[in-house]
């Protein structure tokens, strides 16, 4: 059996697939063979494959020496190690994996080789693998250069200070004063809607204490 499986992230109706089905159905021309089923899904990129339903269902009719054919390897998971996990588990159930974004693993003759359709695929496992701890170490490097540049420019870095709600100091003062009566700071806090740990924090900046 031969699957194709299309994501787009937006449930908007003028974003369409139709990129992907022209893709895959012209590989599928090209190549002299009929896809048995292509599924289509409308789903955040963010969302790890094991949580889309659609992509799920492709799992639970694909069998061993089936082939699932994508436009982009990418539509596999939402980041580098969701695609290997991903891509790790099809191979160990013998499924078969076409990316025609991804050279060698689009030519359709060697995906009919298992032997060489293992080889290449492990090459495939291991570069993305490599290619995602450093995307990983760059975001960390990013990270670290943008807090260098902060602390080079005196800044402060830590949790944001905690800003006082629009007229609570006025109210608070009224609260002090004894305008609302024997109120408790429970009560207050109650009344302008916030709990009372809150409050204290609020207190505390009014107060000019360190919080």
């Amino acid at each position: 059996m031969i699957l194709g499986y299309m994501r787009i992230s937006t449930q908007k109706e003028k974003q369409t697939t139709d990129r992907q089905r022209i893709t895959l159905e012209q590989y599928a021309t090209d190549n002299k063979f009929k896809f048995d089923e292509i599924l289509e899904e409308r789903i955040s990129g963010t969302i790890s494959a094991n949580k889309r339903p659609i992509y799920n269902e492709l799992k639970a009719k694909i069998r061993k020496d089936d082939i699932l054919i994508i436009t982009d390897v990418d539509r596999l998971g939402r980041n580098a190690d969701d695609v290997i996990m991903e891509f790790k588990k099809l191979k160990a159930d013998g499924i078969r994996v076409i990316a025609l974004d991804t050279p060698y693993l689009n030519e359709w003759e060697k995906v009919q080789d298992s032997s060489i359709y293992n080889m290449i695929a492990d090459i495939f496992i291991t570069l993305k693998a490599h290619m995602a701890q450093q995307e990983r170490e760059k975001t960390v490097q990013r990270i670290n250069q943008g807090l260098d540049v902060a602390r080079a420019k005196g800044k402060v870095l830590g949790r944001p200070k905690t800003e006082l709600p629009k007229d609570l100091k006025k109210q608070y003062d009224k609260f002090k004063n004894g305008d609302y009566g024997d109120m408790s700071a429970t009560g207050f806090a109650k009344v302008i809607g916030i709990g009372r740990s809150t409050l204290y924090k609020y207190i505390n900046i009014i107060e000019g204490k360190n919080v």
